[in-house]
């Protein structure tokens, strides 16, 4: 599988839309190539600004939520930025039992997101 497979991405002016593809990121080897693949679109984009939007996805498993931290981790070493949004309702509620929401910049949807950097310019 292709990185198209896992995520879409979009530039929108000086940040980079990162849309997932699959409704469920399940299995090791895919949250493994999922996160590398993340991980190189960071460090090779122009862009310093990221919004990964889950809009898609159905449902999260807890080595996914890993490797959005490790992701997250990355884009701090960049002195970048990332939002997510489109997150559902039960995957919020593993990031809020989890505290992730308090680690996250987490927005309703991809418009709420883009608007709140731009406000930050």
């Amino acid at each position: 599988m292709g990185m198209e497979d896992y995520f879409i991405t979009r530039d929108l002016d000086d940040v980079m839309l990162v849309k997932f593809q699959q409704p469920q990121i399940l299995d090791a080897v895919n949250i493994e190539r999922l996160g590398t693949g993340l991980k190189q679109l960071i460090e090779g984009a122009s862009q310093r600004r990221f919004l990964l939007d889950f809009s898609s996805v159905t449902y999260l498993s807890s080595s996914a939520l890993g490797i959005l931290i490790s992701v997250q981790k990355r884009v701090v070493q960049r002195q970048a930025e990332l939002k997510m949004a489109g997150i559902r309702d039960g995957i919020m509620e593993v990031f809020r039992i989890t505290r992730l929401d308090t680690v996250f910049d987490i927005y309703k949807d991809a418009p709420s997101a883009i608007e709140a950097f731009r406000k930050n310019l």
